[in-house]
């Protein structure tokens, strides 16, 4: 997905770090080239404090999240640094069954789909679902979910 930029209130806000990118990862005697696209939960939550978005293809409504977005302004630098190096847990959401991916960043928490392309080798694409900041008291619960 291509994000444009979002208005909120009478602020226009950059999503330009949210585009999609493409990196390159040195494993073993290959490269591997990842495509990372960003989910529309990277910037929402379902908590009202934020003006009501829709979804432009899926038509799913949430909540702006100022704090969600903030910490999405990390995830290039996160991805183009640690993202090959960090330590992965699968997840399987309960409210849908899906699998996920987590990465263990300490107090930030990245829910991803990955999948190779099938007329691309040496290509992977990255589907960035969720990203956010998690709280002090919610840490030991986060921990034995698996994320």
């Amino acid at each position: 997905m291509r994000w444009k930029n979002l208005i909120i209130g009478e602020r226009e806000l950059c999503m330009g770090h949210l585009l999609p990118t493409t990196e390159k990862f040195r494993l073993s005697s290959c490269t591997v080239n990842v495509e990372f696209t960003f989910g529309f939960h990277c910037f929402t939550d379902n908590k009202g404090d934020g003006p009501l978005l829709i979804h432009p293809l899926s038509k799913e409504q949430r909540y702006f999240s100022v704090s969600r977005y903030e910490c999405s302004k990390q995830l290039p630098s996160f991805i183009s640094q640690r993202f090959i190096d960090a330590k992965v847990r699968a997840h399987f959401a309960g409210n849908n069954n899906r699998r996920y991916f987590c990465l263990d960043t300490f107090d930030y928490a990245i829910f991803f789909e990955i999948r190779k392309l099938a007329n691309k080798p040496d290509h992977l694409r990255a589907n960035i679902i969720s990203a956010y900041e998690v709280d002090s008291w919610g840490a030991p619960a986060c921990q034995r979910a698996g994320c």
